[in-house]
């Protein structure tokens, strides 16, 4: 056996794994509860995301009446918005809007309730990537939507008060 031959590598096709597990991955740690595992995001960017609950975790009824709970006690989540709730194929498909404000670890919950007093919690988890810290690969299901940028030049014509 030559040299060159000897110092190839081979990599089979089901070694490419790049894309085929791109899905947001959901369990369900207690009854009622679920978390949602989004991957990488990016601070400052609105996403659009569908979270499909699968059949085998999810048994829920077949009412559409869906609104997040009321707790008068907290104040409303103004970076995390339940949209809709669909039946979908392998699963109950929740539509959310999410905003990344902070970098590292963001955690966000959601409570929902049906019609028929049922109560689901959601709590969505994702490491949020700072400025020029990369752009990640969006989970299947995730799309920006919007970038709000904080203006954090310090190249301003304000003279400040007097």
């Amino acid at each position: 056996m030559s040299e060159k031959e000897h110092h190839r590598v081979h990599f089979g096709e089901d070694a490419d794994t790049f894309g085929k597990d791109n899905e947001i991955v959901v369990q369900k740690p207690d009854d009622g509860k679920y978390t949602a595992h989004l991957g990488f995001l990016q601070v400052g960017h609105r996403y659009s995301i569908l979270v499909t609950l699968p059949k085998n975790l999810c048994q829920i009824s077949e009412s559409p009446e869906w609104r997040e709970a009321n707790k008068s006690q907290n104040v409303p989540n103004v970076n995390c918005k339940f949209l809709s709730v669909s039946k979908g194929d392998t699963g109950v498909v929740l539509k959310l809007e999410l905003f990344a404000y902070k970098e590292k670890l963001l955690k966000e919950e959601l409570c929902l309730e049906c019609s028929d007093s049922t109560l689901l919690t959601l709590t969505l988890m994702a490491r949020v990537l700072g400025r020029g810290k990369g752009t990640p690969l969006l989970r299947n299901g995730i799309k920006c939507i919007g970038v709000e940028l904080e203006d954090e030049s310090e190249a301003s014509d304000w003279q400040g008060f007097d």
